[in-house]
């Protein structure tokens, strides 16, 4: 079982980084989290591997944000002639009806191809708690994000917390996994910083820094910390100090380029 990140940035897309989308493939099995702009990898090598190899696909989709859905408007060309189950948080999770939320994402006058339309994808939803999934438990649970977000946990295996202050909960929720993906959007040493009050407050509205991040990977007694979801309007040498914050609190803690591969059974 691998994961390959797809999309690592948040918001925007850069030259080097997709927005947000995670695959997980286990064999003929392909589970993909999010269809940020990360999905269109999928049309290419080498994540294009991940399809051709894949008897059986599953989209699981966080919330309805559209950094985090975009790609939903490539599902006809990157899974053509393939059946595609997309998975979404129910109602009583995030108080969003699924069925006429998530067609209007892609629906005309928007796309001309309406979701409903389009065949070989099956819309489902699933509850809070365990879920049964081809084979594997899904579990999801409720975040604290402007439109609810919810978390997944895969098996043991991994566990996405993307989009999400910082939560005690989530500790709670990952305890044991292999693998951590938590979303942050700054460094955290910004708390310190009185000229950084401003975006201090509003970025903890909605979302998490490095070093909570990896605060929370420490009280889980995670296997390993991959910081995701990054600010794109930061560069490569402020994700450098972010990633060094963070070992300083938990050693496992890294930043992955998009494409990066991660043995999680091995």
């Amino acid at each position: 079982m691998r994961l390959t990140l797809l999309g690592t940035q948040g918001w925007i897309p850069t030259p080097a980084r997709e927005t947000t989308c995670m695959a997980v493939d286990d064999g003929p099995l392909l589970f993909v989290f999010d269809a940020g702009t990360g999905l269109s990898r999928l049309l290419r090598p080498p994540a294009s591997e991940l399809v051709s190899g894949a008897r059986e696909i599953h989209l699981f989709l966080t919330h309805y944000h559209l950094d985090h859905t975009c790609g939903l408007a490539y599902l006809s060309a990157v899974f053509a002639g393939r059946t595609l189950m997309v998975h979404v948080p129910d109602a009583a999770l995030n108080g969003v009806d699924p069925q006429s939320a998530v067609p209007r994402l892609l629906g005309k006058p928007f796309h001309p191809t309406p979701l409903r339309e389009q065949p070989g994808v099956v819309l489902t939803t699933l509850h809070e708690g365990v879920n049964e999934v081809a084979g594997h438990q899904v579990r999801l649970r409720a975040q604290c994000h402007p439109d609810t977000s919810v978390a997944y946990r895969l098996d043991e295996h991994v566990v996405m917390a993307t989009d999400t202050v910082a939560d005690p909960a989530t500790a709670e929720f990952a305890r044991g996994a292999r693998l951590l993906l938590h979303e942050s959007w700054i460094d955290g040493a910004e708390d310190d910083d009185p000229s950084c009050a401003e975006l201090v407050r509003t970025t903890y509205r909605a979302h998490s820094s490095a070093r909570q991040a990896a605060g929370l990977a420490a009280q889980a007694g995670v296997g390993e910390l991959v910081i995701m979801h990054l600010n794109p309007l930061r560069d490569d040498d402020y994700y450098a100090r972010m990633q060094a914050s963070a070992r300083e609190i938990f050693a496992a803690s890294s930043i992955y380029p998009d494409l990066h591969q991660i043995v999680l059974d091995g």
